[in-house]
């Protein structure tokens, strides 16, 4: 949620949201700024000023949670950043990225020269944060673009979130060098796992797709290495024109050269950002990308690996493979085809990205 508070006139802030006094005095004892929401008014603590006493804009907090946290402008725009009844919940370090995936959901500018998160930024937010959290997302851009600064937040997070479970996703290229990956072993978090893609079963396929000279190379020796350490492992499969025929080939490398990694999760695209820009080459129909993603999760899974599939409609995968869907588009973003409404299954299926709809061409079809 983003919302305009008029009377705001401070600096910038990060805030909590209590909406009861229990929560209120918990956030006091923690030393937090955080807005109070009464029934008339909303005050800011620990100023115990009076920022809104406007109805309609109280009223529009009241959609809110206690614990949610927000960056508070200075021009009193108000952004939600965690939502404390939400497992979706993520640090964006950077927009900045090492690589150039042709497929990539965002723009290549902002790839180039995107802004960076401030690391104290970063953990005043996290400070902000329960630690009974469930989950934790971290992402970019590739996170490891700020610098070695970033250890010093991940041993913030390692230290105060005993018990949450951490996602870090990343393109893996860094963990060739053995540097990086001692200091990721010494500030990481108790239940972290990483996510890495792997776009080919080749040097030339996978390079291609990330327009970078030897990433395919750092990336399996970074993966190797992180697995070598008892890190645990996810290995990420975006299905492109570029690479879906290969999808079987990328399987059976898994299988012969990393088969401890945790899962496989193969997926279908977003198509944004430069993913739209060079549809022409990366587009596959859905149910063209489903048959390939079966193929290979079926290569996975006798060998002993799990498979998860993501952003895949259910009528485009085998009914047989349906356990391994997953609803994995944010809500904001998720959308159906008008067939969908008709569909039997369209409760238990995740839909398809709004960026990607109208890519479709009559291929979503209503199970019945």
């Amino acid at each position: 949620m983003i919302m305009k508070i008029n009377n705001y006139k401070g600096r910038y802030r990060v805030v909590s949201l209590a909406f009861d006094d229990t929560v209120k005095d918990d956030l006091k004892k923690d030393g937090l700024d955080f807005l109070y929401i009464g029934e008339k008014s909303v005050t800011l603590y620990p100023d115990n000023l009076i920022i809104i006493d406007n109805q309609e804009e109280i009223d529009c907090l009241k959609c809110a949670h206690n614990y949610d946290v927000y960056e508070l402008y200075d021009d009193g725009r108000l952004v939600e950043y965690y939502d404390d009844t939400s497992l979706d919940n993520y640090f964006f370090v950077t927009a900045k990225c090492n690589s150039n995936c042709v497929m990539c959901p965002s723009p290549e500018a902002v790839r180039k020269s995107g802004l960076n998160s401030d690391v104290d930024n970063l953990i005043e937010i996290a400070k902000h944060i329960p630690i009974d959290t469930k989950h934790l997302t971290i992402t970019g851009g590739e996170p490891f673009m700020v610098g070695e600064d970033i250890f010093r937040f991940f041993d913030f997070l390692k230290h105060k979130y005993e018990d949450t479970e951490f996602l870090f996703l990343t393109n893996g290229r860094v963990f060739a060098i053995e540097s990086y990956v001692q200091r990721f072993i010494d500030t990481l978090p108790n239940y972290s796992i990483v996510a890495i893609p792997i776009h080919g079963s080749s040097e030339e396929t996978h390079d291609a797709i990330s327009q970078v000279k030897n990433s395919f190379n750092q990336t399996i020796r970074g993966i190797k290495t992180l697995l070598k350490n008892k890190i645990r492992v996810e290995v990420r499969i975006v299905v492109s024109k570029l690479n879906a025929e290969e999808l079987t080939d990328i399987a059976k490398l898994i299988t012969r050269e990393i088969p401890k990694v945790e899962y496989v999760s193969i997926m279908a695209m977003e198509m944004t950002g430069s993913a739209r820009i060079n549809k022409d080459m990366v587009w596959i129909p859905y149910t063209d990308a489903g048959k390939y993603a079966g193929e290979a999760a079926y290569v996975l899974l006798k060998n002993g690996i799990d498979v998860k599939l993501y952003n895949f409609p259910l009528c485009s995968v085998k009914s047989e493979l349906w356990p391994l869907c997953e609803k994995s588009i944010s809500p904001e973003k998720v959308r159906y085809s008008e067939v969908c409404n008709l569909c039997r299954m369209r409760e238990a299926c995740g839909g398809v990205f709004a960026g990607t709809i109208n890519m479709e061409k009559g291929e979503l079809k209503a199970i019945l």
